[in-house]
């Protein structure tokens, strides 16, 4: 089996190393990328996330004598763009390992072709320490001597390609010669119960950039670009925070349970977090931690908080509710706006905006009158300029995946990004202003 996977290996380097399109003028652009769904946005503004992400994509060169394991990790809690499974099916032809994990979601077409493509060379280890044959060669290529001579030409049956996808947990040699696979989490990779809802995308280089790392509310899907306002932002040449992202996609991988307490690394100006936390309480929640270090007295006049937050509801969504009118009555300037707020949580926030204590305005648009809201926010952040942790004049960003829901602390896979630079906070802040734009202050008698 060994001698089998090296000769494929062999073979991938062979062809992945012949000279290609030239990419030297690449870098991915770095911080803040914001999408704008319709019916505003043009083609352009809708995907203006995905499209970032798939460029870095088409950017990842293959094995060379400098960069010899290039590698591409995706965390997404839905796939369903061909566009993007083009793109890594591309990479991985090209030599690039390529890891992704879903969520329980591989009904669609583009996620099974994915998964066949990427899967058909794994291998299962047997009792006895050896391996099962391959049904496939590298990124689904013909196996020498087998008698089908397409590519495409997908091994794997829908029920293999399900066993597949929750298959590659033991050792780097089950995921075959090419390096790549697709894991579906069974509710969450790292937690029990809740979801894969992590939505991160890693280049070990892509262009010019090394070490690249980027952090999104939105998922490779068409939900992502055209029903929801999102953000992604990207830090190019990161070793530190690379290498932890990569650790924690590992750990997905191997389905290793988070532990009790707060998993982050702090680097720079960026401070990562890494979901589950098992134990998870009012007491040692990250988010409420951050919010609980805001002053309402700044050199800028009342410190200004800003929100725009999806899901948001039960015993979390309240005490973070407490929290920020608290704020407002100690000073701070509160400003909400709200996608998918329960109805608690929204009646809470408008009896507070009709007593004039915080700004609000729902982003929530039921263009064809179904009693569906097609469009809304589904960024997840929080921006304050003020006073936070004893700076009086600080400026700090707080975004990820993590919806303000007890789940997302003690449960699901997620990620949260705090940014503590100006650049990063102008860029959300005008991301903001535009959502605002788009929404309807509320109360409506206002």
């Amino acid at each position: 089996m060994r001698k089998f996977l090296s000769v494929l290996i062999v073979a991938v380097l062979a062809g992945s190393l012949t000279p290609g399109v030239a990419q030297a003028a690449y870098t991915p652009a770095g911080g803040g990328t914001f999408n704008v769904p319709r019916p505003w946005g043009s083609d352009t503004e809708r995907y203006r996330i995905v499209r970032h992400v798939e460029t870095a994509m088409k950017n990842t060169q293959g094995p060379t004598a400098a960069f010899p394991n290039p590698t591409i990790h995706i965390s997404t809690y839905l796939l369903d763009r061909s566009q993007s499974v083009d793109q890594m099916v591309a990479a991985c032809r090209r030599g690039v390992s390529v890891r992704v994990i879903l969520d329980e979601d591989i009904v669609n077409r583009n996620s099974k072709r994915l998964i066949k493509i990427l899967n058909a060379d794994n291998v299962e280890r047997k009792a006895d320490g050896t391996f099962t044959r391959p049904k496939a060669g590298p990124c689904n290529s013909r196996l020498p001597g087998a008698r089908s001579a397409e590519v495409d030409d997908v091994p794997l049956t829908d029920a293999q390609a399900r066993a597949s996808a929750a298959a590659p947990t033991d050792a780097s040699a089950t995921w075959g010669a090419d390096g790549s696979y697709v894991k579906r989490c069974d509710g969450s990779c790292r937690g029990a119960g809740g979801n894969m809802h992590s939505k991160f995308y890693l280049f070990s280089r892509t262009g010019d950039a090394q070490n690249v790392v980027m952090v999104s509310s939105s998922n490779l899907n068409r939900g992502g670009a055209l029903l929801g306002w999102n953000d992604l932002y990207t830090m190019n040449d990161r070793p530190e925070s690379y290498r932890k992202y990569v650790d924690i996609h590992r750990e997905m991988t191997e389905d290793s349970r988070a532990g009790d307490g707060k998993v982050e690394v702090q680097d720079g100006p960026f401070t990562s977090r890494f979901f589950p936390m098992r134990r998870a309480s009012k007491a040692n929640d990250p988010t409420l931690a951050d919010l609980n270090k805001i002053g309402c007295r700044s050199s800028f006049g009342p410190t200004q908080v800003n929100v725009s937050m999806f899901y948001w509801k039960g015993p979390r969504g309240d005490y973070l509710a407490d929290k920020l009118l608290n704020l407002a009555r100690s000073g701070c300037d509160v400003s909400i706006i709200y996608g998918a707020p329960s109805v608690a949580i929204a009646t809470r926030l408008r009896e507070a905006a009709g007593r004039n204590l915080i700004n609000l305005f729902d982003s929530r648009w039921d263009f064809n009158n179904d009693g569906y809201n097609e469009i809304r926010t589904h960024a997840k952040y929080v921006l304050v300029k003020g006073d936070f942790g004893g700076d009086n004049a600080h400026h700090i960003v707080m975004t990820g995946s993590q919806n303000w829901v007890s789940g997302s602390l003690s449960r699901g896979d997620e990620t949260t990004l705090n940014i503590e630079l100006q650049s990063a906070w102008s860029d959300y802040m005008r991301n903001w202003t535009a959502i605002r734009n788009h929404a309807r202050r509320l109360p409506y008698n206002r």
